[in-house]
């Protein structure tokens, strides 16, 4: 896979990378981008993989979007 770079140079991150860092499962990840918990970009394409800056989720994380056991469970 070519990694692609957003506009400041930063490397996009996938799904899965962010749910090894938190223990979590891609799936999850991809539920708290849907409900706009974190924040995610869907690249161009045929598929349109949705992508994600590290710098913007952890951040996220860190304004309040901290994981509960409930929510880990839903």
């Amino acid at each position: 896979m070519t990694q692609q770079a957003s506009p400041s140079g930063e490397q996009y991150v996938t799904a899965r990378e962010i749910a090894e860092r938190f223990n979590l499962s891609p799936d999850t990840i991809l539920r708290y981008y849907r409900d706009g918990r974190i924040p995610g970009r869907r690249l161009p394409g045929t598929i349109r993989p949705v992508r994600f800056l590290w710098s913007e989720v952890e951040a996220a994380w860190q304004d309040g979007v901290q994981l509960t056991i409930d929510d880990v469970a839903a």
